[in-house]
């Protein structure tokens, strides 16, 4: 039996109160059974590096400016059975008041960046007196040219008084909190409205139906609370007479039936505009929060990898190829130059959420312009053929709402999937690039790990190739 919770609430555990008051029941209670992503561990690693280039920013760039200044650095507090560390406290000479500098790597300031400050000012202001508080974050607009430059890249954003309006609220939710972390069960808390990404869905959703109310696309939190409220929790079990899209409509009716949806002209009209040879094109990147390179900006995706499948026509053969970069200098430019020659000058390349590609060939247009105008017509004979899943022209239940293509393949094509591959998922892939390019893979690994990712994202393309002649055959 777990021991009642007796210690100090900390803002960590705070703030998954505030994500779910049953996350911070499944914490407290060791019942967190999700494992950390690596997308996750990544972030990680990269918020340390925030974290110390933001210390010297402090030392370098603030403190100078008043002669005498002094820094106080991640100091603990407690007060009322609550605890927080600040991560810096500035003390203006001859004064006994502080400057609080609460330090993010996100390149903006947002709701939950005020919770958090507000959590710690309710702790330290029964112990210290704080004249401003302030956001440290990335500056979204800085470029790397040269050597890092600490005073341009970070940004202070006073947050006093946005911070002091929620102060009332957060004083009523840190009790609420700590009311829940005594709870003998989880029985009276509210959980999540995110299975998929839940870290304890045994405890806020135990039970759930595999076709469930939180797989019907874009449906809003007090929609999927209001059938909850009416014990509705399997998607094939919400009333005809709910509100809701057409395209929710559609997918309630699937798994009502069991039944695919097809509108089988749209799909033809769909597949009939690609234009012969056509390419299949994925990349493969790793967002970092400091720019590695010349010309890239805070938190700007490093794009070091594609697969191309080709396609001459729809029976003829497929070729493929691919690129990797793993350099110390910018990997765009060396897959730049060997997508140009792999890519053909006309027919269709089709990749899956055409934003995502697209939105990188205009950032890498502006770090290389010399291929720029390669890029842009590359963008102009993108389509994105997982339009015919996000536009509903043909849905499976299999697919329960999704049309992330991990969902959709195993769907159309049992016998093809990530499962048993070493890398599943493309946060696996930034995760392993990352620690490839700065050393932190052994030499006997690295062979094995650059065939793993070179093997996942030939997956990604050839899927593509295989669910388009799935949708041909439904034609």
């Amino acid at each position: 039996m777990n021991e009642p919770f007796n210690k100090n609430l900390t803002k960590s555990e705070f703030l998954l109160y505030c994500e779910a008051p049953r996350h911070l029941w499944a914490r407290v209670n060791n019942r967190m059974t999700v494992q950390t992503s690596e997308f996750t561990r990544l972030l990680g690693e990269q918020g340390y590096q925030v974290e110390s280039l933001a210390r010297d920013y402090l030392e370098q760039v603030v403190l100078p400016q008043t002669p005498g200044a002094r820094l106080n650095w991640q100091a603990t507090f407690q007060s009322d059975f609550f605890e927080a560390r600040a991560d810096a406290l500035v003390n203006q000479p001859g004064s006994e008041s502080y400057d609080l500098y609460e330090i993010k790597s996100s390149t903006a300031v947002d709701q939950a960046d005020l919770v958090d400050v507000a959590f710690q000012v309710l702790i330290l202001d029964q112990h210290i007196c704080i004249d401003h508080y302030y956001l440290l974050h990335l500056k979204k607009e800085y470029s790397l040219v040269g050597e890092l430059n600490l005073s341009e890249v970070f940004l202070a954003e006073d947050i006093t008084q946005a911070v002091q309006v929620l102060l009332p609220e957060v004083q009523m939710l840190r009790v609420k909190a700590r009311q829940a972390a005594l709870s003998a069960s989880p029985g009276q808390l509210e959980g999540c409205y995110s299975p998929a990404d839940c870290p304890c869905p045994e405890v806020c959703h135990p039970g759930l139906p595999g076709f469930s109310i939180f797989d019907v696309p874009r449906l809003g939190e007090q929609k999927k609370q209001r059938l909850l409220d009416a014990g509705i929790r399997s998607a094939g079990d919400i009333p005809d007479d709910f509100p809701l899209n057409e395209k929710q409509r559609c997918v309630v009716q699937l798994a009502k039936s069991g039944q695919p949806h097809l509108d089988q002209n749209a799909l033809r009209a769909e597949l009939e505009k690609y234009q012969y040879p056509l390419y299949f094109l994925d990349y493969e990147t790793c967002i970092s929060a400091i720019p590695l390179y010349p010309g890239y900006h805070p938190q700007q995706q490093v794009v070091f990898q594609y697969s191309l499948h080709g396609m001459p026509a729809l029976s003829g053969e497929v070729s493929h190829s691919e690129h990797l970069s793993i350099t110390s200098t910018d990997p765009a430019l060396p897959l730049l130059e060997q997508l140009r020659s792999d890519l053909g000058a006309e027919g269709s390349v089709l990749v899956w959420n055409k934003a995502f590609e697209m939105s990188r060939n205009r950032e890498m247009a502006e770090l290389h312009p010399p291929h720029a105008g390669f890029l842009e017509q590359l963008n102009q004979r993108i389509e994105d053929l997982g339009d015919v899943i996000s536009r509903g022209i043909y849905l499976h239940p299999g697919f329960k709402g999704s049309w992330s293509l991990k969902n959709v393949l195993p769907a159309m094509l049992p016998g093809l999937s990530y499962d048993g591959m070493p890398i599943q998922q493309g946060g696996q892939a930034s995760l392993i690039w990352w620690q490839l390019r700065f050393g932190q893979v052994n030499d006997t690994d690295r062979a094995s790990l650059v065939e793993a990712m070179l093997r996942y994202c030939e997956l990604d393309t050839w899927a593509m190739v295989a669910i388009l002649r799935e949708f041909w055959k439904l034609v």
